[in-house]
């Protein structure tokens, strides 16, 4: 009776879990060619790559079947001891090891004359010139080579509208 009731859990979460993966695949696929990465992102997490990993037989077209056998291929890398079940322990193993594969993409990324090492130009650069400058040019609205108090906040509140969010909590 109890591992019949632990089946029938198992089974819940797994649909639950496939549907979450559709849904995200459905708006991440929706989405390609859109977002702070540009066009046609190739990121190790973007839109194509994702598209490549549920695309499991590589026809350029992805089944409800592919994307039900990705979510379960997934589960059962994370169980590890293939009990049928993801423990606290093989979800934080999972989740190191996606984001040092995360860490060394980006690693790579910055290291443009590939000598295994980051020069702080490598570091401050990237595909759309200096992060931190576009930023304090962006928030020093009157050009005057400050940041005030009200060009932050005036900052976050532009920032709050268009992304709808409007209460100091959200």
């Amino acid at each position: 009776m109890q591992a019949e009731l632990k089946m029938k859990k198992a089974i819940i979460l797994s649909s639950v879990g496939g549907i979450l993966l559709a849904t995200t695949a459905g708006v991440a696929l929706a989405g390609m060619g859109e977002g702070r990465h540009g066009p046609g992102h190739r990121g190790a997490h973007g839109p194509e790559k994702m598209f490549e990993r549920l695309d499991l037989n590589k026809d350029g077209e992805i089944t409800k079947e592919e994307v039900e056998n990705a979510r379960a291929q997934r589960f059962s890398a994370s169980d590890t001891d293939q009990d049928g079940y993801i423990s606290a322990d093989e979800m934080q193993a999972q989740m190191a090891a996606r984001i040092a594969e995360r860490q060394q993409a980006m690693f790579e990324r910055k290291d443009k004359d590939k000598d295994g090492r980051l020069s702080p130009e490598e570091m401050a650069g990237g595909r759309k010139g200096d992060h931190h400058e576009r930023m304090f040019k962006h928030l020093d609205t009157n050009e005057d080579g400050k940041i005030t108090r009200a060009e932050a906040d005036a900052a976050r509140e532009r920032m709050r509208e268009r992304h709808g969010r409007h209460g100091d909590n959200e």
